[in-house]
């Protein structure tokens, strides 16, 4: 794990085993909206849990919101160490006395807390990394879900390069099978942002616009050019209804089939990410058709 800074964009960036997994330049929207589109659309705020550390911009986001607990389930002791080259913009989150870091396997945390939460964002590395894959499995989303408050909401990140459309719907489909309702949203042509939960998702404009109005949580979104609800709609894909039709007869990845562990590594070194998005555009929807005024997911 080391910590650099690019001597021509003053740019720092987080690499484990060489690859980037954080950094203050290309990665800031994906790090700010994976913190910030669940804590808009969930129903409560008060406790969260963030699986994985990294840079801490996402943790910084989610603290943007008036939260009462923020706990980080971090394996690394060395990233934690490192995130604090990133404090100018994660708002030093970790001196903030609501957040708890834990270093430990986000798994077997999740297997024995007895705390449960309003919100759970996942932000593991890359699936084909040694030991990764198991936090995309039918058991760790099952784990998640255990621990989450009525109408909370769970929210995965993954991302849509060198990784196989097949690999793709299965993961979309294994997280379905235990989230049967679905929000889901892409930062660019790089990223999708899951929301799933048991209850169903709406998106509530005068909610909405009420937390992006909120002086902290407009000065963070305003770090990626958005200032209003509209261009946070922008990356809205599809939702429960679309989801059943791409992911269909995908297989599940499990435990005791580890098919994204042996599966993955194969697209390392392919350029997938505009194939996996000619296939979502295929099933996109209007965000219209999840707008639901009269709903109180984000009251």
């Amino acid at each position: 794990m080391s910590v650099h800074r690019s001597k021509t964009t003053d740019t720092i960036y987080l690499k484990v085993n060489g690859k980037v997994e954080a950094s203050t330049m290309g990665d800031m929207p994906t790090q700010v909206l994976l913190g910030q589109i669940p804590m808009l659309l969930s129903r409560n705020q008060e406790d969260v849990l963030v699986v994985g550390l990294g840079s801490g911009v996402t943790v910084g986001s989610v603290g943007r919101h008036p939260v009462r607990n923020i706990t980080v389930a971090e394996l690394e002791p060395a990233v934690v160490e490192a995130s604090r080259h990133f404090s100018h913009v994660n708002y030093d989150i970790l001196r903030d006395p609501r957040v708890r870091v834990m270093t430990y396997d986000a798994r077997n945390y999740l297997l024995v807390t007895p705390d449960k939460y309003d919100v759970i964002i996942s932000e593991p590395s890359n699936p084909w990394m040694a030991g990764v894959s198991n936090l995309f499995t039918r058991e760790f989303f099952l784990l998640g879900s255990r621990r989450l408050k009525a109408g909370g909401v769970f929210c995965q990140w993954l991302q849509l390069y060198k990784i196989s459309p097949d690999n793709l719907r299965s993961i979309l489909g294994t997280f379905h099978q235990v989230f049967p309702h679905l929000l889901i949203f892409q930062v660019e042509n790089y990223d999708l942002l899951i929301l799933g939960s048991f209850d169903p998702l709406y998106i509530n404009m005068e909610a909405l616009q009420e937390r992006i109005s909120r002086k902290k949580v407009r000065e963070d979104l305003n770090r990626i050019d958005i200032r209003s609800p509209e261009p946070l709609l922008v990356h809205f894909v599809l939702g429960t209804e679309e989801a059943p039709e791409f992911i269909q007869n995908a297989p599940f990845n499990t435990d005791d089939n580890a098919l994204l562990e042996f599966s993955a590594p194969k697209t390392l070194y392919q350029d997938t990410s505009e194939e996996n998005f000619e296939e979502l555009s295929k099933y996109s929807q209007d965000p219209a058709e999840y707008l639901k005024p009269g709903k109180d997911q984000t009251r």
